[in-house]
């Protein structure tokens, strides 16, 4: 059983986000496979790290592109809730290659909670405006 399960209840109705939304799923439940590992390998650690915080990047921008040309009108919140997520990630990377213990699992703990309530509350907040528009 993976860390993290898709579930139909994180489904947005747009199909591109909905896509994005699984493979940020994917890494997190990489990062959870390889630091459950009897030896976690600190180099696989960091690149799926920096894969997950690149590819967050480009969902935030492709979600705010979308609200921009939609005229979303909560957007500005939204990005502000982007930023948050980038700051703290941020933080628990640098954490990380401190060596501070145990971050790792922080970081999942938080990213579970993080990505479950972004997803269910302020995606969602997006959703029916979004396939009112029709967007795919």
């Amino acid at each position: 059983m993976a860390f993290f399960e898709w579930d139909e209840k994180y489904s947005v109705s747009v199909p591109s986000i909905d896509r994005q939304h699984r493979d940020l799923i994917d890494y997190i439940n990489k990062l959870q496979t390889e630091l459950a590992s009897p030896e976690p390998d600190s180099m696989i650690i960091e690149v799926i790290l920096n894969g997950l915080i690149g590819y967050t990047n480009t969902h935030f921008k492709y979600e705010e592109m979308l609200f921009s040309m939609y005229k979303y009108p909560e957007t500005e919140e939204h990005k502000a809730a982007h930023n948050r997520l980038f700051e703290t990630v941020a933080r628990f990377k640098q954490r990380y290659e401190e060596g501070v213990p145990n971050v790792g699992d922080e970081l999942l703990a938080f990213l579970k909670i993080w990505l479950n309530h972004h997803i269910l509350k302020e995606d969602m907040a997006y959703s029916a405006h979004m396939v009112a528009k029709k967007v795919n």
